[in-house]
């Protein structure tokens, strides 16, 4: 194996988190780190479409209801986006347990719908099912 290829299957997963919560980005920020990802928190839906237009990301996670674009909404773009870009893995990350909420999520092309909880145990094991397919 090449030193290329080690050094990229060795790298953390690189997350692109979606919040308008300030709050939230901060806590999952270190709540993530802390679990070895890389972690760039943004607020809105329009800031991740500029980002993923601008960097790679292994990883979208996003909450759902955010002002101006939605977490739906922003999947629809994303999925619209050239290249390897419109194939990121979509997480939504949301304190929502109403199951059409989970059927848009779908149609709007996100792989994951995980509701929030104290112990982030549904997030922590989708990103690291995730690092696991990566090879990371």
């Amino acid at each position: 194996m090449s030193d290329t290829t080690q050094n990229m299957s060795s790298r953390a997963l690189k997350i692109l988190f979606i919040d308008n919560s300030r709050t939230t980005r901060t806590a999952m920020s270190m709540v993530l780190g802390r679990e070895g990802y890389e972690v760039i928190p943004i607020a809105t839906g329009q800031e991740a479409i500029e980002k993923l237009q601008a960097e790679p990301f292994d990883v979208v996670v996003t909450d759902l209801y955010m002002p101006f674009m939605n977490g739906h909404e922003a999947a629809k773009l994303i999925r619209a986006l050239p290249d390897a870009c419109k194939d990121v893995p979509i997480i939504a990350l949301t304190a929502s347990d109403d199951p059409r909420d989970i059927e848009i999520c779908k149609n709007a092309g996100m792989n994951e719908f995980i509701i929030k909880s104290e112990d982030n145990k549904g997030l922590l094991d989708a990103l690291k099912a995730y690092s696991q397919k990566l090879g990371r």
